[in-house]
């Protein structure tokens, strides 16, 4: 039993809110919007969302974001201790909390609920809601935050800077995706991360504990690799294709994605074989996929994440293969010939140098995570 602990979340200031755009998010005091938190999780259903039973025994803390613009909360976060929940088995399992020792577990909170109403999924929403708790728990001397996603979300978090620490954990609610938060100033800066912005000041080697921690991981579980998408100047803009279709002209990016194909792929089915020419690229549309070599996974891509463009650039054999990760994963695939079909030359140039981009900033962001 873990006795006599200041916890964590106990310690949250409430008094200041983050505004960014039109998004307010803040620790609600007032029972109104207390309430409101509650029913948007009730509304959206799920485990042990409403009632006495929910966290008990356990110090939690409420988030909240709104649109300032109707003044409705469409959005709601709970925190908790990560010791604390570490007690349960459930909690322990589903946020992998074996991972860490107990000194770490006493500096992590753990996000166990965020519902955001549907029509704001790809808003700037959960962007500021998740940084807003995470720099609140920095203030309060905490050091990490876990949360653990659906696969369709992973992408949304993956851009903001977590990481995965356990991969498909399966439930009653689908696949579900730990992961982990902690400042590292280079691993934000090489994603673009909105986060950074946010840490002015902030001394990050007071966190390389948790930075080193997730090296050795990483280099233990090959699988915990990550695709190398850069967090979107609008997330209500963010289209997968964004990367590769970058400077096209109006015609040519019609022309383009005309001649794509998307394919739909059930969990475990391959798309691209090891040692099959590389006549195509594509990128993810929905779900996640791994990318294997020798029967072990290397990277997990998802939404927005580009596969087979060092193939197809270098006109070589696939040097891995490449296999859906979650049901209903949606892939768009291009073939040689959507390139060579394009009209204008300045289009097909274009394509050519956003796939060079790509391999250059996955070069750069696996450089980073093996240094």
């Amino acid at each position: 039993m873990i006795d006599n602990i200041t916890s964590l979340i106990d310690d949250l200031s409430v008094k200041w809110d983050l505004w960014i755009g039109q998004y307010r998010a803040f620790f609600p005091t007032e029972e109104e919007d207390l309430q409101a938190c509650m029913d948007l999780m009730e509304k959206a259903g799920g485990k042990n969302r409403q009632g006495d039973d929910y966290l008990p025994n356990f110090s939690s803390q409420i988030a909240a974001c709104q649109d300032t613009r109707s003044g409705e909360i469409i959005a709601a976060l709970c925190l908790a201790d990560a010791l604390q929940l570490s007690e349960d088995s459930c909690w322990k399992n589903t946020y992998q909390l074996e991972l860490f020792d107990e000194d770490q577990l006493s500096t992590m909170a753990v996000f166990v609920d965020m519902i955001i109403e549907e029509e704001y999924q790809k808003t700037p929403a959960a962007a500021v809601l998740i940084s807003h708790c995470f720099i609140e728990i920095l203030k309060a001397g905490g050091q990490a935050i876990l949360l653990s996603c659906e696969a369709e979300r992973f992408p949304i978090f993956k851009r903001l800077g977590l990481r995965p620490i356990g991969l498909q954990q399966k439930s009653n609610n689908g696949i579900h995706i730990p992961m982990i938060c902690f400042p590292d100033e280079d691993y934000f800066a090489t994603i673009h991360s909105p986060v950074i912005s946010l840490l002015r000041g902030l001394d990050f080697m007071t966190y390389k504990g948790f930075q080193d921690w997730y090296q050795d991981l990483v280099d233990h579980n090959q699988d915990l690799r990550i695709g190398s998408t850069y967090f979107p100047d609008s997330e209500e803009q963010f289209t997968g294709h964004k990367s590769i279709t970058e400077g096209l002209s109006p015609a040519g990016k019609k022309a383009f994605l005309k001649n794509a194909i998307v394919i739909t792929y059930n969990e475990e089915e391959v798309l691209l074989m090891e040692n099959d020419g590389g006549k195509t690229f594509g990128f993810v549309r929905q779900g996640l996929l791994k990318v294997m070599i020798n029967g072990k996974t290397i990277v997990l891509l998802g939404e927005g994440d580009i596969f087979g463009e060092i193939a197809f650039i270098l006109e070589s054999n696939r040097s891995a293969q490449v296999v859906a990760a979650s049901p209903n994963t949606e892939v768009v695939q291009f073939s040689e010939s959507a390139v060579n079909n394009l009209e204008s030359e300045a289009d097909r140039t274009a394509i050519w140098r956003n796939l060079a981009r790509v391999m250059a900033q996955k070069l750069i962001l696996t450089n980073k995570l093996l240094d």
